[in-house]
């Protein structure tokens, strides 16, 4: 069953990385195609620091690129961004109707309102430390809504840094029933936070460097570099443990962006397709 959901929908669920001004890799999201979009999780509107983002679909390897661009992450963000940011619903959605992607097969999204407990899925996504693409199998552990309506899966399935932004598949009909939402879970606000206070503690901590001297020592400067390597030690930790209880957001919204969408482009198409005879008037 999860081997059939590898050969079917592996092909089209990509890596998405972000670059820093100096080259560096500084985050990973997966993402996967539906028409000629690419669905991810709504991070991707707000990488703080990114400079040029990677998409970047791989062979049935997991690790052989099949087609990849680069370009600049505020050209992705200003020219081909399609959905709403600040949705709260953690989706965002990109044109990708590149010459590169023409051979990359679509998704289909789960048009289901409820999918019951214990139900198997596959979730599909890349190891944001390895760059490979896996599957995880896993069921449906429960369901919940958020303060805002937004409602979603818990997928009992181990995830990993990158995964966010993942298509979670039903192996039973190749269809996508929710998309990984892995930094909503407790743990991510808890690194957040810790983030949060470190950044604080440097903050302070630089204002009074070089101003209590002992000997040769500044003891600032140990307190600085003590917060630094905290700050390394826990993104590490971060980024390589696996979460056994994963929130994946359900589609409700995503289903309706792609359904006005198209009704958007059938009206369209039938506004360009009427007809006129030689005086002009409308047949």
């Amino acid at each position: 069953m999860y081997s059939k959901a590898w050969e079917k929908c592996s092909a089209s669920v990509c890596c998405l990385n972000f670059y820093n001004e100096h080259g560096v890799l500084i985050d990973t999201l997966s993402g996967f195609k539906i028409n000629k979009s690419l669905v991810t999780c709504e991070q991707a509107f707000y990488v703080k620091g990114a400079q040029k983002v990677e998409i970047r679909f791989v062979e049935a390897d997991a690790t052989t690129p099949k087609a990849s661009i680069r370009v600049d992450y505020k050209e992705f963000l200003d020219d081909h961004r399609v959905g709403f940011t600040h949705n709260q619903a953690d989706y965002a959605v990109f044109n990708i109707d590149f010459a590169e992607f023409q051979d990359i097969p679509s998704l289909a999204l789960c048009e289901r309102w409820n999918y019951p407990i214990g139900m198997p899925v596959a979730v599909l996504g890349y190891n944001g430390v390895g760059q490979n693409l896996s599957i995880k199998a896993g069921i449906v552990s429960s369901a919940f809504s958020n303060m805002q309506g937004v409602r979603y899966l818990q997928i009992d399935a181990l995830t990993c840094y990158g995964y966010s932004g993942g298509p979670v598949i039903d192996p039973q009909t190749m269809q996508v029933v929710a998309i990984v939402s892995r930094r909503n879970t407790p743990a991510t606000k808890s690194y957040n936070d810790l983030m949060s206070y470190i950044r604080t503690n440097l903050e302070e901590l630089r204002k009074i460097e070089g101003k209590f001297i002992f000997g040769e020592l500044d003891p600032i400067q140990v307190l600085i570099a003590n917060q630094n390597q905290i700050k390394l030690l826990a993104s590490n930790i971060y980024k390589h443990t696996a979460s056994g209880a994963s929130q994946a957001v359900m589609l409700d919204h995503i289903i309706t962006y792609f359904n006005e969408q198209a009704i958007i482009e059938n009206h369209s198409l039938k506004s360009t397709n009427v007809e006129f005879d030689v005086t002009g008037i409308k047949k």
